[in-house]
């Protein structure tokens, strides 16, 4: 992530012209026609200089892999309530919790899908989806209980979550030229986090080796060469940005005595899945 390559660019850089919120249609009408580059060029010295992802990616490009995020959990949930009666625990307030996420995800698919068209871009065509990962009986499936073993529905469940909240992360350099946008994406992203947080909760009170965010301590839960994308790069002890100093724990300590923290922990930041990285997962589950 450039966190910390932006704050410090933020410091020298006079933000008014970012504090000029575009009226809502007329900024989704100009989504369509700009190219990550061109929004770059648009913006104060130190923004456009922050790296692209790949240059190429525009905020069209990053509501439809929103859109399809966003698809791709409703339609899980939405089979996992449609399951046979003794899926769910008996604990009522479990399929409560996933009724809710399925709801919100629904409200984001209409709101991104609005924006989606209201740019001038059309919303792709739903896909099937197969979460048992056998894309149609085409391979080995790899999730093959998802929807008749609890835990496994679950293990799924915070897979495509965690990844929701760092596929959003991915895409805000993206989107970062319009406010409206980016201040709209970072609000279903802190949902997203929730959501992952939920699951986490549920997993660790049927006693799975979980925290409530993503940690090293985690019992793995990931399929190699599969699902192992989603917490790739999780393990880092510090980050760094070329040209800025990483972040200096072990020059810094904080707390005292017993408590103190003399080396990066690996909890302290999230790290993103790239649009490439994103769409390798929806294709896991989508034909």
């Amino acid at each position: 992530m450039y966190l910390l390559k932006l704050l410090a660019e933020l410091a020298t850089t006079d933000t008014t012209p970012l504090e000029q919120s575009a009226p809502r249609r007329a900024a989704l009408e100009s989504l369509g026609r700009f190219s990550a580059k061109t929004l770059a060029a648009a913006l104060p010295l130190g923004l456009a200089a922050l790296p692209t992802q790949a240059g190429t990616t525009t905020i069209l490009d990053s509501l439809t892999l929103a859109l399809q995020l966003e698809r791709l959990q409703e339609a899980f949930y939405a089979r996992a309530l449609a399951a046979p009666a003794g899926f769910f625990p008996a604990d009522a307030t479990i399929r409560a919790s996933i009724v809710t996420m399925q709801r919100h995800q629904q409200q984001h698919i209409t709101l991104l899908t609005d924006a989606i068209t209201n740019s001038g871009g059309t919303a792709p065509a739903r896909p099937n989806y197969d979460f048992t990962g056998s894309r149609n009986g085409t391979q080995p499936a790899f999730f093959a209980s998802v929807f008749s073993n609890f835990d496994d529905f679950l293990r799924l469940a915070q897979l495509l979550e965690d990844a929701g909240v760092r596929a959003y992360k991915g895409q805000v350099e993206a989107l970062i030229s319009n406010d409206f946008i980016l201040q709209t994406a970072l609000q279903m992203h802190s949902t997203e986090a929730r959501h992952a947080a939920r699951i986490r909760i549920i997993r660790q009170k049927r006693a799975a080796v979980v925290k409530p965010w993503p940690s090293p301590a985690d019992a793995s839960i990931t399929v190699a060469g599969k699902t192992d994308i989603v917490y790739s790069g999780e393990n880092a002890l510090e980050q760094s940005v070329p040209g800025y100093r990483p972040v200096p724990f072990r020059l810094l300590p904080i707390g005292s005595g017993a408590n103190i923290l003399t080396q990066g922990v690996p909890e302290a930041f999230d790290e993103l899945l790239n649009t490439a990285q994103a769409s390798t997962l929806l294709g896991l589950f989508t034909y």
